[in-house]
């Protein structure tokens, strides 16, 4: 919280709108790390539940107003649904199998988007939101949605941890190690998976909700496979099933898109530098660099005393 009001003071609109941006970004990256993570499922769909959920909130606001709580029900619902949508046909499939259901559907929520111009705006995206409100106050300026965006991150960090250390999250843990023995022991993996589905999707959905009066736009790329593909790099990145590196890769893969894109088209070959001395020098991402990091110095500490 002191970071967060820190930078809610110092920083500039421009960079608190990107600071907004990375963590909610960083809150659908770690809703994906609750499947990647913890359930061991490699999912390409994951943008179409963050992206449904943007454009549900969007939709939403254009005709019923910015409500903020009515704005976060919407997107939690719509990022729910179309997870239990997807969960209903990917809960029995595992690896390559997964990994091509999750494309289609994904790709079916973007030919939806991209073609209901009525309601989506199609290839143009929707703009020109009304601003969030709550009660008498008006979140329009980017210091509210920093704030804003930093609590929800805060909330949903809170909220995945609580689902690990919970029975299920146990069980979605032991169903990615031991699935037969797991099985014998009476548990329902498909049912485990079900409902990670849709605690992800749930999560993802209120990322989503906040999205396009951050961006002050959404777009049919936001429920493109690509942005799927992306948040996967992110996770690599930051560290797979360490939920808070979500937030790592987000910060290092946005910065580098808006930074060094503003001097060579070919920013992508960063990210995949650090994408593969990532894999290769710290395979449990910068989350386990760090925490490697911060144990030495624990013990070189307990050393000199």
């Amino acid at each position: 919280m002191a970071g967060l009001s820190a930078a809610a003071l110092l920083a500039g609109e421009f960079h608190l709108r990107f600071l907004a941006e990375i963590l909610i970004i960083g809150t659908a990256v770690m809703s994906l790390d609750l499947l990647v993570g913890f359930g061991g499922l490699v999912s390409l769909g994951h943008a179409a539940l963050f992206g449904a959920a943007a454009y549900a909130a969007a939709v939403a606001a254009q005709h019923l107003g910015g409500n903020l709580l009515f704005i976060l029900g919407t997107g939690i619902a719509m990022g729910a649904a179309v997870a239990a949508l997807m969960g209903a046909v990917i809960v029995r499939t595992s690896s390559l199998f997964l990994l091509i259901l999750t494309l289609l559907l994904g790709q079916i929520v973007w030919e939806i988007v991209f073609h209901w111009r009525d309601v989506t705006g199609g290839a143009d995206g929707l703009r020109g939101l009304p601003p969030l409100s709550f009660g008498p106050w008006v979140l329009s300026s980017a210091r509210p949605l920093f704030l804003l965006a930093g609590l929800l991150a805060l909330a949903a960090l809170w909220l995945a941890h609580s689902f690990v250390d919970a029975p299920l999250g146990r069980a979605l843990i032991g169903s990615r190690e031991q699935p037969i023995r797991m099985s014998a022991l009476g548990y329902s993996i498909p049912r485990i998976r079900f409902l990670t589905m849709l605690v992800a999707g749930a999560i993802a959905g209120a990322a989503g909700a906040l999205y396009p009066f951050v961006n002050l736009y959404i777009g049919p790329q936001s429920v493109h496979w690509t942005l799927s593909a992306t948040m996967i790099i992110m996770l690599v990145i930051g560290g797979v099933g360490s939920l808070w590196g979500a937030f790592l890769g987000s910060a290092v893969y946005l910065a580098i898109q808006t930074y060094i894109s503003a001097y060579t088209d070919r920013w992508q070959l960063f990210v995949g530098l650090i994408f593969v001395l990532t894999v290769l020098l710290l395979p449990n991402g910068l989350a386990g660099g760090l925490r490697r990091l911060a144990s030495r110095m624990r013990r070189r500490r307990a050393q000199q005393a």
